[in-house]
C-alpha cells in the first residue's frame, strides 16, 4: 500500500465503536478511490449519494455509483435534491442542499467521511482569497468538524489529485467525469484549469497553503473565543424563537468585536458568513435606530430582529394564511406551520377545539380580569415579540376562545395549561453545525 494510503487508512480505523460510518459519494475519482481504499482496509462503512439533478447524466451517474458500491459489499442510500440558486451560485447551492440531507440522514455519533483533497483545499483557499474572506473563511476545510452530533473527517487532505488517479488506475477503477468541470466560466473550474498550474510552476502551492490554513485555523480559533466570551457578556440567551443578546453591553464592544461578536453567533448557529454589507445593516440597525424600532435583516439564513432593547437571532418565519382553521383533540400535540406545536400540558381536558391564529380585532378576557381587552394589547402586555404575534394559536371550544397558546387562558372557566413552541426549523438552526471554525 502506497505511504499516503496508508497514512489515510490510520485515520479510519476498521472498528468504530459510534455510529454509521458514512462516504460521501459522487462517483468521481475522490470518492471512488476513498470508498476503494477504505473498503479494501476491511473498514464497516455505508456510501451516501447525493443525486443534484443538474446533469442529464445525473440519473445513470447514480446507477454507476449503486454498481460500485454493489460490487464493494457497501449499502448504499441515494437521495435527490432540488437545488435553488437564486441569490447565490450554483457551487454554494449545491452545497447548501447536499449538506440539508446530511443534517437530515446523520445521527448522533455518526461519520461522514468526505473525499475533499488537497488540491481541493488549494482551489478553496484562493477561492476564498479572491472573495475578500477573513481568518474564518481562510481557514478553509477542516479535516475534522462537528456537523449536529455527528463528526465529518476529510482524510484525503494530505493527499494531491495526482496520487489519487495513479491509485485509481493501478487497482483498474472507473469513475465518473463530471462535463461540468470542463465549464472554465465556473471559478473553480477557471482557478483548477488556468491560474493554480502556473502558480504551481513557481511554489509549491499545497505545502504553502497547508502551513497558510493552520495558521489561519490558531486565529480564527482566537477570534472564536473572544467571541464566546463577548457573547457571554452580551447575556447570549436562548429565546421561545431564536436567541438574543443585549444591545446595551453590546454597544460597550469596539466595532470590531461587534462584528466577530455577530459572525461567531451565526458560525455557532451553524451558518455560513454573512456578506459584509448585510452585516453592517444589521449592526447599524440594532444599535442607531429608535428604541421601539422593528428591524429585519436577512443574515446568512437567519433574521436579525430587535425588541426591548435586545438584538435576536431568528430562523425566517413561516407564511401563514389569517382563515387557515385546525380541529384538535386536545391530546394529540397539534403540528403548526414552519415546525410550531401546539400541545396539552397539565390538567388540559380532551375535547372538540378549534385552533386559528388572530384575523384582527379580536378581544380577550384573561381569567381573573373583570373586563375584556383587544388581543393587541394583551400581547403587547404578555411582552411577545412582535413577529410572532401572528402565530400565536388561539384555541376556541365552539365560538368561545379559551386560550392564547401558553401566553394566558381566559374566561372563569378555563382549566389546565398548553405549551406552544416551536420545535422545527429553531432547533434545527440552533443545534445543525455548534462550533463550526471553517468549512
Amino acid at each position: 500500500m502506497n505511504d499516503w494510503a496508508a497514512k489515510v487508512a490510520e485515520q479510519v480505523p476498521r472498528h468504530y465503536a459510534g455510529g454509521v460510518r458514512w462516504v460521501g459519494f459522487s462517483g468521481g475519482l475522490d470518492s471512488t478511490v476513498l470508498l476503494h481504499l477504505l473498503r479494501k482496509r476491511g473498514v464497516e462503512l455505508r456510501a451516501l449519494h447525493i443525486h443534484h439533478g443538474l446533469s442529464a447524466n445525473a440519473d445513470a451517474w447514480q446507477a454507476h455509483c449503486a454498481a460500485v458500491a454493489c460490487a464493494l459489499d457497501v449499502p448504499f442510500v441515494a437521495r435527490r435534491v432540488r437545488i435553488d440558486a437564486a441569490g447565490r451560485g450554483l457551487e454554494q447551492a449545491a452545497r447548501a442542499a447536499r449538506y440539508r440531507v446530511f443534517a437530515e440522514i446523520l445521527q448522533p455519533g455518526d461519520q461522514l467521511l468526505l473525499a475533499q483533497h488537497g488540491d481541493d483545499q488549494v482551489e478553496t483557499f484562493f477561492l476564498r482569497l479572491l472573495r475578500g474572506a477573513g481568518a474564518l473563511g481562510l481557514a478553509a476545510m477542516p479535516e475534522r468538524r462537528p456537523l449536529g452530533g455527528a463528526t465529518v473527517l476529510r482524510p484525503l487532505l494530505g493527499v494531491g489529485r495526482a496520487q489519487l488517479e495513479a491509485y485509481a488506475r493501478a487497482q483498474g477503477l472507473r469513475w465518473i467525469e463530471d462535463e461540468s468541470n470542463a465549464d472554465q466560466s465556473l471559478d473553480r473550474n477557471y482557478l483548477r484549469a488556468t491560474v493554480l498550474p502556473l502558480l504551481s510552476e513557481r511554489w509549491p502551492l499545497r505545502a504553502r497553503v497547508s502551513r497558510a490554513v493552520e495558521n489561519l485555523r490558531e486565529a480564527a480559533e482566537l477570534l472564536a473565543d473572544l467571541g464566546d466570551a463577548d457573547l457571554q457578556h452580551c447575556d447570549r440567551r436562548r429565546e421561545r424563537f431564536g436567541e438574543s443578546v443585549g444591545l446595551e453591553a453590546l454597544r460597550t464592544l469596539p466595532a470590531r468585536r461587534q462584528k466577530n461578536l455577530l459572525r461567531r453567533w451565526l458560525a455557532d448557529r451553524g451558518h455560513d458568513m454573512p456578506d459584509a454589507t448585510h452585516l453592517q445593516q444589521a449592526l447599524q440597525q440594532a444599535l442607531g435606530a429608535a428604541h421601539d424600532s422593528q428591524m429585519e435583516v436577512a443574515l446568512a439564513g437567519l433574521v436579525a430582529r430587535r425588541f426591548r432593547d435586545r438584538l435576536y437571532l431568528t430562523p425566517p418565519l413561516p407564511e401563514v394564511a389569517g382563515d387557515v382553521e385546525w380541529q384538535w383533540d386536545g391530546h394529540t400535540p397539534l403540528e403548526l406551520p414552519g415546525g410550531w406545536e401546539l400541545a396539552a400540558a397539565a390538567g388540559w381536558p380532551e375535547g372538540r377545539y378549534r385552533v386559528r391564529y388572530r384575523q384582527g380585532g379580536e378581544r380577550a378576557r384573561p381569567a381573573h380580569r373583570r373586563h375584556s381587552q383587544t388581543l393587541k394589547k394583551l400581547l403587547q402586555e404578555a411582552d411577545l415579540e412582535p413577529w410572532l404575534r401572528d402565530l400565536v394559536p388561539l384555541v376556541y371550544r365552539g365560538e368561545e376562545l379559551l386560550a392564547v397558546g401558553d401566553l394566558f387562558l381566559c374566561g372563569d372557566g378555563s382549566e389546565g395549561a398548553l405549551k406552544w413552541r416551536c420545535g422545527g426549523a429553531c432547533e434545527q438552526a440552533a443545534t445543525r453545525c455548534p462550533g463550526r471554525i471553517g468549512d
